[in-house]
């Protein structure tokens, strides 16, 4: 017993003297196996995680009209479109414009591959174009030959493009599909490259409604894109970011061939009466980001006295309005119910329709339109076309905008772009009024 207390009081000396000699040492080992004990920790919750993203979406989609959204995660086009509607190189690294932008060339980049671990080769580019010849040279190469000149095209070939069952090129590929008969109701998107990246499945809802009811009972943990929160902004461990959408516009649609709307003064009363309460502020149907944009053009700031005086001409020439329909869609009632309120300001009665469907009887409509990022807006605007919706008809407008479309030199391009911009707000086809803010909702 005594030599054992003799062993302990000799090994409790040695450690003490131990302890004291390298003290510092033991206390930086301890302070550097604490920290790389957290930073483990941490590392592996954030790289190894299997973390599943349940986004929703508004909206009804095939499978082969996915939104563009989606289309981008898995796979790319030929070229890709910047905000400004600037084009940059995607699958195609470059390309020629020959016989003055009847023929286009492009050659494709080397390492690109498909989800199923084959080579991107010419001859996997099917973008079926009407009115377009498409050859493939070789494995790398592919021509399309049209029969006029179409200087957007370049913004066409950025549209992604994919082998059969949605295989692409993108940093995720289709996992599973639940259909109800043709229509997708969830979509299971797996990483294809980078596989530390979270698995996403998107869920498809018929109205913000809807979408709002699914995030608060759980079905989803991010609603992508809604044009009003509403009581979710007071919901706590919720984060709303805010998008301003300058490829989108709000405005008042006029329906020309309404024998009561076809006078350009009666149009511009009715824009002026506006009191212009959003931003930011949309003046043309061109975003202002484009390269094309002119931002001095007719900007019909409120002006209600000014309203009056073209009314009150109309009157004299025999034009009278003293009524008018305003449609318009559930997500944009309220800002129809200011409409009305500033049109019966300037005297006119105003009823609000509500309709989930495009009527083409409409007198007014307050709708949402996209705006393409080529500054091209022939299919918006041109006579001939089903999507003018205003039926408006002008010869010097249907002249540059088919000009537009046929120029391939940027300077010249602007030019005629900037003068149909001036040439259509200044007819009031229109009131071009906001870009819309969208909001992104997301548990934290």
């Amino acid at each position: 017993m005594k030599n054992l207390f003799k062993k302990i009081r000799f090994y409790f000396i040695l450690a003490l003297t131990f302890f004291k000699k390298h003290k510092r040492l033991l206390f930086l080992s301890f302070l550097i196996g604490a920290l790389s004990f957290s930073l483990f920790s941490r590392l592996e919750k954030e790289l190894f995680s299997k973390k599943t993203e349940r986004i929703g979406i508004v909206g009804k989609f095939t499978y082969n009209d996915l939104p563009l959204i989606i289309q981008e995660k898995i796979s790319n086009g030929l070229t890709r479109v910047s905000a400004s509607g600037n084009i940059h190189p995607q699958l195609a690294e470059s390309w020629e414009v020959l016989k003055e932008g009847k023929e286009y060339i492009f050659n494709l980049k080397d390492g690109v591959y498909w989800h199923d671990g084959k080579p991107v080769k010419a001859e996997d580019i099917n973008y079926n174009f009407h009115d377009v010849t498409t050859t493939v040279l070789d494995e790398k190469r592919i021509k399309f030959e049209l029969r006029e000149p179409f200087a957007p095209f370049l913004s066409v070939v950025a549209k992604p493009v994919f082998k059969k069952n949605l295989i692409g090129t993108g940093e995720y590929k289709v996992g599973k599909v639940k259909k109800n008969g043709n229509v997708v109701q969830q979509l299971f998107l797996l990483p294809s490259k980078n596989k530390l990246k979270p698995k996403i499945i998107f869920k498809f809802y018929p109205t913000e409604e809807a979408i709002k009811t699914a995030f608060k009972l759980g079905e989803i943990d991010i609603i992508q894109e809604i044009t009003n929160p509403r009581e979710l902004v007071y919901w706590q461990n919720v984060k709303i970011i805010p998008q301003i959408k300058y490829d989108r516009l709000i405005g008042v649609f006029f329906n020309t061939s309404n024998p009561k709307l076809g006078e350009k003064p009666i149009r511009q009363a009715l824009v002026y009466a506006i009191q212009k309460r959003w931003s930011p502020r949309c003046l043309s149907p061109i975003s202002p980001l484009s390269w094309a944009y002119n931002p001095n053009v007719k900007s019909y700031n409120f002006d209600l006295a000014n309203a009056k005086k073209l009314l009150e001409k109309s009157k004299e020439n025999g034009h009278i309005l003293e009524e008018i329909e305003l449609s318009t869609f559930p997500s944009l009632l309220e800002i129809a119910e200011k409409i009305k309120d500033d049109w019966e300001n300037l005297g006119i009665l105003t009823k609000i329709k509500v309709t989930n469907t495009f009527e083409d009887s409409f007198q007014a409509i307050l709708a949402i339109q996209e705006i393409p990022p080529d500054p091209d807006q022939y299919i918006f605007w041109h006579s001939t076309q089903q999507l003018n919706i205003t039926k408006y008809k002008n010869p010097k407008i249907d002249k540059l905008l088919e000009e537009g479309r046929k120029t391939l030199e940027e300077r010249k391009r602007k030019e005629i772009y900037q003068d149909f911009q001036k040439s259509l707000v200044e007819e009031a086809v229109a009131a071009f009024l906001f870009h819309p803010t969208i909001y992104t909702v997301s548990r934290i």
